[in-house]
Protein backbone atom coordinates (compact mmCIF):
# COMPACT_ATOMS: atom_id res chain seq x y z
CA UNK A 1 0.00 0.00 0.00
CA UNK A 2 1.53 3.48 -1.03
CA UNK A 3 0.41 6.30 0.73
CA UNK A 4 -2.36 9.04 -0.49
CA UNK A 5 0.05 11.75 -0.31
CA UNK A 6 3.89 12.37 0.61
CA UNK A 7 5.00 15.20 2.66
CA UNK A 8 7.85 16.59 0.65
CA UNK A 9 9.63 17.89 3.67
CA UNK A 10 9.80 14.42 4.67
CA UNK A 11 10.86 13.11 1.91
CA UNK A 12 13.41 16.07 1.14
CA UNK A 13 14.89 15.35 4.90
CA UNK A 14 16.22 11.49 4.11
CA UNK A 15 17.36 13.01 0.82
CA UNK A 16 19.09 15.79 2.33
CA UNK A 17 20.55 13.82 5.09
CA UNK A 18 22.36 11.59 1.99
CA UNK A 19 24.03 14.40 0.48
CA UNK A 20 25.40 15.46 3.71
CA UNK A 21 26.74 12.19 3.80
CA UNK A 22 28.18 12.41 0.61
CA UNK A 23 29.55 15.96 1.03
CA UNK A 24 31.37 14.80 4.20
CA UNK A 25 33.67 11.67 2.11
CA UNK A 26 33.48 13.81 -1.36
CA UNK A 27 37.21 12.91 -1.97
CA UNK A 28 36.70 9.48 -1.88
CA UNK A 29 33.14 9.66 -4.01
CA UNK A 30 35.10 11.77 -6.67
CA UNK A 31 37.24 8.54 -7.73
CA UNK A 32 34.16 6.82 -8.75
CA UNK A 33 32.29 10.00 -10.03
CA UNK A 34 35.04 10.73 -12.54
CA UNK A 35 38.62 9.12 -12.19
CA UNK A 36 37.37 5.48 -12.91
CA UNK A 37 34.88 5.98 -15.22
CA UNK A 38 37.05 8.69 -17.26
CA UNK A 39 39.61 5.53 -17.43
CA UNK A 40 37.21 3.45 -18.82
CA UNK A 41 36.09 6.03 -21.37
CA UNK A 42 39.55 6.70 -22.60
CA UNK A 43 40.20 3.75 -23.13
CA UNK A 44 37.05 2.32 -24.96
CA UNK A 45 36.70 5.87 -27.28
CA UNK A 46 40.38 6.02 -27.48
CA UNK A 47 41.83 2.94 -27.52
CA UNK A 48 38.90 0.97 -29.12
CA UNK A 49 38.21 3.32 -31.13
CA UNK A 50 41.65 3.37 -33.26
CA UNK A 51 40.56 -0.25 -33.73
CA UNK A 52 37.38 0.90 -34.98
CA UNK A 53 37.42 3.63 -37.44
CA UNK A 54 33.66 4.25 -38.03
CA UNK A 55 30.25 2.51 -37.50
CA UNK A 56 28.48 2.44 -40.50
CA UNK A 57 25.49 5.09 -39.47
CA UNK A 58 26.68 5.73 -36.37
CA UNK A 59 29.88 8.06 -37.05
CA UNK A 60 33.34 7.28 -35.29
CA UNK A 61 33.36 4.49 -32.23
CA UNK A 62 34.27 7.15 -29.81
CA UNK A 63 30.65 9.09 -30.20
CA UNK A 64 28.63 5.84 -30.95
CA UNK A 65 30.09 4.76 -27.16
CA UNK A 66 30.15 7.76 -25.31
CA UNK A 67 26.00 8.29 -24.52
CA UNK A 68 26.24 4.26 -23.00
CA UNK A 69 28.87 4.78 -21.33
CA UNK A 70 27.42 7.76 -19.00
CA UNK A 71 23.93 6.26 -18.86
CA UNK A 72 25.88 2.93 -17.69
CA UNK A 73 27.58 4.93 -15.19
CA UNK A 74 24.61 6.62 -14.19
CA UNK A 75 22.64 3.21 -13.88
CA UNK A 76 25.44 1.66 -11.97
CA UNK A 77 25.68 4.70 -9.25
CA UNK A 78 21.92 4.51 -9.06
CA UNK A 79 21.76 1.01 -8.14
CA UNK A 80 25.21 0.66 -6.12
CA UNK A 81 22.97 3.75 -3.72
CA UNK A 82 19.97 1.83 -3.41
CA UNK A 83 21.01 -1.74 -3.39
CA UNK A 84 24.21 -1.69 -1.68
CA UNK A 85 23.80 1.36 0.57
CA UNK A 86 19.92 0.71 1.42
CA UNK A 87 21.34 -2.96 2.61
CA UNK A 88 23.60 -1.56 4.64
CA UNK A 89 21.50 1.16 6.22
CA UNK A 90 18.78 -2.00 7.13
CA UNK A 91 21.21 -3.83 8.59
CA UNK A 92 22.56 -1.14 10.62
CA UNK A 93 18.86 -0.35 11.65
CA UNK A 94 19.34 3.34 9.91
CA UNK A 95 16.49 3.44 8.42
CA UNK A 96 14.02 2.10 11.20
CA UNK A 97 15.55 4.62 13.48
CA UNK A 98 14.73 7.18 10.19
CA UNK A 99 11.45 5.89 10.91
CA UNK A 100 10.43 6.81 14.37
CA UNK A 101 10.48 10.45 13.30
CA UNK A 102 7.61 12.10 11.34
CA UNK A 103 8.34 9.69 8.00
CA UNK A 104 6.16 7.03 6.49
CA UNK A 105 7.49 4.21 4.65
CA UNK A 106 6.80 5.18 1.07
CA UNK A 107 8.54 8.72 2.12
CA UNK A 108 11.36 6.94 3.22
CA UNK A 109 11.69 4.69 0.16
CA UNK A 110 11.40 7.81 -2.13
CA UNK A 111 13.77 9.76 -0.33
CA UNK A 112 15.87 6.88 -1.28
CA UNK A 113 14.98 6.58 -4.85
CA UNK A 114 15.30 10.25 -5.11
CA UNK A 115 18.64 10.14 -4.05
CA UNK A 116 19.56 7.39 -6.55
CA UNK A 117 18.55 9.44 -9.34
CA UNK A 118 20.86 12.58 -8.14
CA UNK A 119 23.75 10.37 -7.61
CA UNK A 120 23.30 9.59 -11.21
CA UNK A 121 22.73 13.06 -12.40
CA UNK A 122 26.33 13.88 -10.26
CA UNK A 123 27.68 11.06 -12.42
CA UNK A 124 26.44 12.08 -15.48
CA UNK A 125 27.47 15.38 -15.36
CA UNK A 126 31.36 14.65 -14.35
CA UNK A 127 31.82 11.95 -17.18
CA UNK A 128 29.83 14.02 -19.73
CA UNK A 129 31.81 17.24 -18.99
CA UNK A 130 35.03 15.08 -19.69
CA UNK A 131 32.98 13.61 -22.61
CA UNK A 132 32.98 17.53 -23.61
CA UNK A 133 36.51 18.10 -23.20
CA UNK A 134 37.53 15.63 -25.26
CA UNK A 135 35.08 16.40 -28.06
CA UNK A 136 33.21 12.97 -27.68
CA UNK A 137 29.67 14.67 -26.51
CA UNK A 138 28.36 18.01 -28.57
CA UNK A 139 27.42 20.62 -25.20
CA UNK A 140 24.32 20.89 -26.88
CA UNK A 141 23.27 17.47 -26.22
CA UNK A 142 24.40 17.42 -22.69
CA UNK A 143 20.71 18.62 -20.66
CA UNK A 144 19.22 15.99 -23.06
CA UNK A 145 21.79 13.11 -21.61
CA UNK A 146 21.25 13.89 -17.70
CA UNK A 147 17.35 14.01 -18.15
CA UNK A 148 17.24 10.81 -19.52
CA UNK A 149 20.27 9.78 -16.73
CA UNK A 150 18.01 11.46 -14.14
CA UNK A 151 15.32 9.18 -14.96
CA UNK A 152 17.44 5.86 -15.35
CA UNK A 153 18.95 6.74 -11.50
CA UNK A 154 15.12 6.58 -10.32
CA UNK A 155 14.23 3.38 -12.40
CA UNK A 156 17.60 1.52 -11.06
CA UNK A 157 16.85 3.36 -7.74
CA UNK A 158 13.71 1.51 -7.16
CA UNK A 159 14.93 -1.32 -8.50
CA UNK A 160 18.17 -1.46 -6.38
CA UNK A 161 15.52 -1.03 -3.16
CA UNK A 162 13.35 -4.12 -4.35
CA UNK A 163 16.72 -6.07 -3.77
CA UNK A 164 18.08 -4.23 -0.86
CA UNK A 165 14.65 -4.51 0.90
CA UNK A 166 14.28 -8.60 -0.30
CA UNK A 167 17.87 -9.86 -0.06
CA UNK A 168 18.78 -12.30 2.86
CA UNK A 169 22.41 -11.59 3.17
CA UNK A 170 25.09 -8.89 1.51
CA UNK A 171 25.89 -12.01 -0.44
CA UNK A 172 23.18 -12.30 -2.18
CA UNK A 173 22.58 -9.05 -3.16
CA UNK A 174 25.93 -9.28 -5.23
CA UNK A 175 23.77 -11.09 -7.76
CA UNK A 176 22.16 -7.23 -8.99
CA UNK A 177 25.60 -6.48 -10.15
CA UNK A 178 26.42 -9.87 -11.69
CA UNK A 179 23.18 -11.38 -13.05
CA UNK A 180 21.36 -7.83 -13.65
CA UNK A 181 23.53 -4.46 -14.20
CA UNK A 182 26.87 -6.07 -15.70
CA UNK A 183 24.78 -7.99 -18.80
CA UNK A 184 22.74 -4.84 -18.88
CA UNK A 185 25.49 -2.66 -19.49
CA UNK A 186 27.03 -4.76 -22.32
CA UNK A 187 24.06 -6.00 -24.06
CA UNK A 188 22.13 -2.69 -24.01
CA UNK A 189 23.12 -1.24 -27.05
CA UNK A 190 25.99 0.62 -25.23
CA UNK A 191 29.40 -0.38 -26.71
CA UNK A 192 27.46 -2.09 -30.13
CA UNK A 193 24.64 -1.32 -32.10
CA UNK A 194 21.49 -4.17 -31.22
CA UNK A 195 21.41 -4.90 -34.53
CA UNK A 196 24.59 -6.74 -34.61
CA UNK A 197 23.49 -9.19 -32.37
CA UNK A 198 21.71 -12.43 -33.61
CA UNK A 199 17.95 -11.64 -34.64
CA UNK A 200 16.71 -13.72 -31.21
CA UNK A 201 18.87 -11.78 -28.75
CA UNK A 202 17.72 -8.39 -30.31
CA UNK A 203 13.85 -8.33 -28.67
CA UNK A 204 15.55 -9.53 -25.84
CA UNK A 205 17.68 -6.85 -25.22
CA UNK A 206 15.39 -4.26 -26.97
CA UNK A 207 13.41 -4.83 -23.98
CA UNK A 208 16.40 -4.31 -21.46
CA UNK A 209 15.53 -1.65 -18.95
CA UNK A 210 18.55 -0.19 -19.90
CA UNK A 211 18.02 0.19 -23.12
CA UNK A 212 15.57 2.67 -23.33
CA UNK A 213 17.75 4.83 -21.57
CA UNK A 214 20.92 4.38 -24.30
CA UNK A 215 18.76 4.73 -27.06
CA UNK A 216 17.66 8.22 -26.08
CA UNK A 217 20.85 9.49 -24.96
CA UNK A 218 22.32 8.28 -28.16
CA UNK A 219 19.30 10.34 -30.00
CA UNK A 220 20.33 13.63 -27.86
CA UNK A 221 23.73 13.09 -28.77
CA UNK A 222 23.45 12.79 -32.79
CA UNK A 223 20.61 15.42 -32.61
CA UNK A 224 18.06 12.46 -34.62
CA UNK A 225 15.02 10.62 -33.04
CA UNK A 226 12.12 8.56 -34.69
CA UNK A 227 9.70 6.34 -33.60
CA UNK A 228 11.59 4.14 -32.05
CA UNK A 229 12.58 7.41 -29.46
CA UNK A 230 8.48 7.71 -28.72
CA UNK A 231 8.47 3.86 -27.45
CA UNK A 232 11.78 4.52 -25.57
CA UNK A 233 10.31 7.15 -23.83
CA UNK A 234 6.54 5.26 -22.94
CA UNK A 235 8.76 2.02 -21.74
CA UNK A 236 10.96 4.26 -19.41
CA UNK A 237 8.66 6.20 -18.10
CA UNK A 238 6.69 3.04 -17.21
CA UNK A 239 9.90 0.97 -16.09
CA UNK A 240 10.88 3.80 -13.59
CA UNK A 241 6.87 4.45 -12.05
CA UNK A 242 6.24 0.42 -11.94
CA UNK A 243 9.27 -0.25 -9.54
CA UNK A 244 8.38 1.89 -7.24
CA UNK A 245 5.34 0.44 -5.76
CA UNK A 246 6.91 -2.82 -5.62
CA UNK A 247 10.12 -1.13 -3.60
CA UNK A 248 7.88 0.48 -1.47
CA UNK A 249 5.51 -2.91 -0.75
CA UNK A 250 9.18 -4.62 -0.32
CA UNK A 251 10.55 -2.42 2.73
CA UNK A 252 7.36 -2.01 4.29
CA UNK A 253 7.69 -5.78 4.76
CA UNK A 254 11.44 -5.52 5.54
CA UNK A 255 11.32 -2.45 8.07
CA UNK A 256 7.44 -2.74 9.69
CA UNK A 257 7.37 -5.83 11.84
Amino acid sequence: MIEASIRWRSMAGVWRRHAVCLLRTWKVALTWFLIEPAFVLIAMGAGVGRLIDELPGHGSYAEFVTPGMIVGMAMFHALFECAWGCFNRIQQSTLETMLTAPVSVTELAAGEVLWGGTRAIISTLAVGSFALILGWLPLAALPGVVLISAIVGLQFGAIGLCFAAASPTLSTLTLVFTVLATPLFFFSGSFFPIEVLPAWLQPLAWLAPLTPGVHLARGFAVGAFDMSHLWSVGYLLLLSVGFFPIAVRLLRHRLVK
